[in-house]
């Protein structure tokens, strides 16, 4: 049973955006509580997916972010959510380069004039800077709606500009057992491709992004998939990234839906034609068409891969885990560290965007255990 800790009477309100945790549920969500989910003019099928195969409601998770945020810079000027652009003109250079650890744009030569999101935040996972640890309700600090802001939907709970770290606690009673692997579950809306982190932070210490960054927490490399809404989880090979990534060494894992019409996706190679200059590679249309769905008269979990792996002569090719899906979830595994101790937690999650400079953040409380 979900409990809503009533800290302040004061009169709140939301916004949603391109992703969020389900599992555990997270602050942000907590306009559900009042029937505020996603904005009314997304897909119908934009609720989030479920690990449990049922129903599903998220407020406006999806909604708490920033923006105006590139590497190098000290600071978001939350406005520029889509300029391509060194924006302080400090200089930094991308730390993901390797066209593989790109999920966007990948044809480009790194660094060219060609690679248009060098400056955005999954081109270097860590370093951009926020406005809020815990996302800004709409992407901005302040009330009024800006170009690239989130719809907010006001409620008694959250408004436009309002900082996710003043939200109060919401007591999901998930409970961890220190040196476990735990499962998360979160859902990408609008892909703008990048790569993810999760984190902790004591909950008795103020939720700042320091705090965050001192307790990153690892995958489990071969246990992540695709969530679909009936419940059934598609196993699926990852990609994660701890070279270039901030602080030092922490792993983060590139987004395993990839998004479509950013920027050719695939390298020149063997496969291309005039008609097709930049046709996928067997070893990247893996990471281009990503997992397919499931194919009729199979099981999702039993469903053979769909990307130029041998697959049965019966079984079609189908590409449902690509581009705006809006009812998947990404399942992943995270090592909980056996040097923390037992009390209460907020796990912090970080989406970096590649092809905007934006990132959305979400927070959900925990309990960790012995």
């Amino acid at each position: 049973m979900l409990k809503f800790a009533v800290i302040s009477a004061a009169v709140v309100a939301l916004v949603a955006g391109h992703g969020a945790i389900v599992t555990p549920r997270a602050r942000n969500s907590i306009d559900y509580l009042v029937g505020v989910n996603s904005p009314k003019d997304w897909p119908s099928n934009a609720e989030c997916t479920n690990i449990s195969g049922t129903g599903c409601h998220n407020g406006q998770a999806d909604f708490w972010y920033s923006q105006g945020c590139f590497i190098g810079c000290p600071v978001c000027d939350h406005i520029s959510g889509r300029r391509q652009i060194d924006l302080c003109g400090l200089g930094f250079k991308a730390t993901i380069n390797d066209p593989n650890l790109r999920s966007v744009n990948r044809a480009a030569e790194a660094g060219s004039i060609y690679d248009i999101y060098k400056h955005n935040p999954w081109r270097a996972p860590g370093i951009a800077p926020i406005g809020d640890a815990c996302g800004l309700a709409g992407g901005t600090p302040w009330l009024p709606e800006v170009g690239e802001a989130g719809d907010y939907q006001k409620t008694i709970y959250a408004h436009h500009g309002m900082n996710g770290t003043t939200l109060n606690p919401l007591d999901t009673g998930v409970e961890w057992t220190i040196g476990t692997e735990v499962e998360v579950v979160w859902q990408v809306e609008n892909n703008h491709g990048g790569g993810y982190s999760y984190r902790l932070c004591p909950a008795d210490e103020k939720l700042t992004e320091e705090c965050f960054q001192a307790h990153q927490l690892d995958f489990v490399e071969d246990a992540q998939g695709i969530v679909f809404q009936n419940g059934t989880v598609l196993p699926i090979k990852g990609t994660f990234v701890k070279n270039g990534t901030y602080p030092a060494g922490s792993m983060w894992s590139m987004i395993p839906i990839p998004p479509a019409g950013l920027g050719p996706r695939c390298l020149p190679g063997t496969n291309d034609t005039n008609s097709t200059p930049y046709a996928c590679q067997p070893w990247e249309d893996r990471n281009i068409n990503g997992p397919c769905e499931p194919c009729p008269g199979t099981a999702g979990s039993d469903c053979s891969r769909c990307d130029n792996s041998p697959t049965p002569a019966f079984e079609p090719p189908c590409h449902g885990c690509q581009g705006n899906v809006h009812d998947r979830g990404i399942r992943d595994l995270v090592k909980i560290p056996d040097n923390l101790a037992p009390g209460k937690y907020v796990l912090g999650w970080r989406y970096d965007c590649e092809a905007t400079a934006q990132v959305w953040s979400n927070c959900a409380d925990v309990t960790l255990v012995k």
